[in-house]
Parts: C-alpha cells; sequence; structure tokens
C-alpha cells in the first residue's frame, strides 16, 4: 500500500495516539509513521495522555473515544482544550449517537469509526494543520 508523504517536508507534523488497544496503536503508528508523520509514544489512557502533553507538544491528537481507565477521550479531549487549542481527531469502534453528539461537542477535526483508511486520516491532519495555521 502506498501512502503519499506528508506535504511538510521541512518539519515533521508530531502527532500524540491516545490508543488503549495495543494492537490497533502499533498499526496506526506503523501508517503514520510511513505517511511521514513524526510519532510520540502511544498511550493506553487519558491521564497518560494528559501528562504526555506538555512533555510531547504534539501538533495533532488522535484520540480513541473509548478508553480504559476512568476518563474516556471526550473527558479527556476536554480537558485537552482547557491546556491549548491542539487540533484533536477522534476515532471510535462504536457509532452510537449519543456518543457522537459528546465528541461532535468538542468541536474535533473529525470523527471516524473504526476502520479507518489511511488517506482519510492524512486528509484529516492535514487539514488540522492547515487549520491550526489561522488560530
Amino acid at each position: 500500500m502506498y501512502f503519499m508523504p506528508a506535504m511538510h517536508t521541512s518539519q515533521k507534523i508530531k502527532i500524540l495516539l491516545v490508543e488503549d488497544e495495543a494492537i490497533t496503536a502499533l498499526a496506526m503508528n506503523m501508517a503514520l509513521e510511513n505517511m511521514g508523520y513524526a510519532t510520540c509514544e502511544p498511550v493506553a489512557t487519558g491521564h497518560k495522555a494528559l501528562e504526555r502533553l506538555p512533555l510531547d507538544k504534539p501538533d495533532v491528537i488522535l484520540m480513541d473515544i473509548n478508553l480504559t481507565g476512568d476518563m474516556d477521550g471526550i473527558e479527556t479531549a476536554h480537558k485537552v482544550r482547557a491546556l491549548g487549542p491542539t487540533p484533536i481527531i477522534f476515532i471510535s469502534g462504536y457509532s452510537s449517537s449519543e456518543l457522537l453528539e459528546r465528541a461532535e461537542a468538542i468541536n474535533p477535526v473529525a470523527i471516524f469509526v473504526k476502520p479507518v483508511r489511511p488517506q482519510q486520516l492524512q486528509t484529516a491532519i492535514e487539514a488540522a494543520i492547515e487549520g491550526s495555521k489561522t488560530l
């Protein structure tokens, strides 16, 4: 499978993946690296994501909605928003209307239901970067 390299080659876009399924996190991280993005070490919980945020300073966060622990991806995203304007892309294995409405309230760049095609993800990441330049 061929992926277009990220358009911003002078400085790699850094992505933090918040995903509690290890196999999914590994596969997504590899796909992101193949697309030319810099990846932070994936984290599995909202608490870990909030700890890593000031250390990793990601350009974009890919956030699973259903996370292990006492804080789901939507709650985590609320806390991320309180810290700054980092663009968030939600990914979920579930598509209930209640869950999607809660996620939409965060105003994410995109919401994807798994499985996500790499081209869709790349388009959303590029849109997130372009959108953050106008903030």
